[in-house]
């Protein structure tokens, strides 16, 4: 039985909205380098314990475990972008760091905190993947990404580019090697672009800006093959965290995507087969408004079921 849960990257955006969908069912403890109210954008207050300390040290990692007993982690912790691109237009970030450090981050903080989990019997880790396993999000060759059919499922070969998509990949292949080996339950979540402003009522959030003109090219993406005109409200996210944590009956390792529903009013089958003419015979199997990718598995394995689409908002 779970009880105690350790949240990495615990001062992040994220997290907060993880917390507040845990925190009535479990003791959470969070454990980031920064303090939640020291947030760059969107600081929080929290009255939780709070280990402060770095991935990439493996001590660190085995403090924060033992200090939160942890019987689960929710791995939120993370360079979310792409460090060997910056600066340039790829990339604006505000912060310019070291071009590896997306990978030391992401690749190394992942195993450290994996080999302190194994060690001190955590029994389910629930890992924030990313979509971009596929590689559909910076094509450095600038060779378009191959759809091999659609909707695009947990099946689908993985071609990824940049040190984000292949940190993400890497970190799916330590979780599988974990389970297969240490009996670990790990559980990669391949989320859909974020959107927190719509949960913070603020402006520019995706469910906010939805429904897109069905040819336009959205510029926090990158277009339609960039992206798939999907997205995930963050307190989706965080039911998905929750849910993954309550699973029963999945193999040791298992891969979901999540996301909340497209921001097109039309039917996806008819933008992809007018925006992308290459698809539009594959574009013939998408079902109804779901999207380029599917959510069947996590709504069949997770019993995810989205409660946040901008479909639902009051006019």
């Amino acid at each position: 039985m779970i009880r105690n849960v350790l949240i990495t990257g615990g001062g992040g955006s994220l997290a907060e909205f993880v917390v507040q969908e845990l925190r009535d069912k479990y003791q959470l403890t969070l454990f980031d380098r920064n303090h939640p109210r020291q947030h760059r954008d969107h600081p929080w207050e929290s009255n939780l314990p709070f280990v402060l300390g770095d991935l990439t040290s493996f001590g660190h990692c085995m403090r924060a475990m033992t200090l939160a007993r942890a019987d689960a982690i929710v791995h939120l912790g993370a360079i979310p972008w792409n460090t060997e691109l910056q600066p340039g237009k790829a990339s604006p970030f505000r912060i310019v760091l070291p071009e590896d450090e997306t990978m030391r981050v992401n690749v190394m903080g992942t195993y450290y905190l994996m080999d302190a989990a194994r060690r001190l019997g955590v029994k389910k880790v629930a890992f924030a993947s990313s979509f971009y396993v596929l590689g559909l999000g910076f094509r450095i060759s600038d060779k378009p990404f191959q759809v091999d059919y659609l909707p695009i499922d947990e099946e689908h070969p993985l071609r990824p580019e940049d040190t984000y998509s292949l940190s993400k990949v890497l970190g799916e292949e330590m979780l599988r090697a974990f389970s297969r080996t240490y009996g670990i339950q790990t559980i990669a979540l391949r989320l859909q672009p974020i959107d927190h402003q719509t949960a913070r009522g603020l402006p520019g959030g995706q469910g906010e800006r939805a429904p897109l003109h069905p040819e336009a090219r959205p510029d926090w993406v990158g277009g339609p093959i960039g992206w798939t005109y999907q997205y995930v409200d963050v307190r989706d996210a965080a039911l998905a965290f929750r849910l993954a944590l309550e699973a029963e009956g999945l193999e040791k390792f298992e891969a979901f995507y999540i996301q909340t529903d497209t921001v097109l009013e039309e039917d996806p089958r008819a933008v992809v087969g007018r925006t992308c003419p290459d698809l539009k015979e594959m574009a013939a199997n998408l079902h109804g408004k779901e999207g380029m990718i599917s959510g069947q598995r996590a709504r069949e394995k997770l019993g995810f079921v989205p409660r946040h689409s901008w479909r639902n908002r009051t006019k």
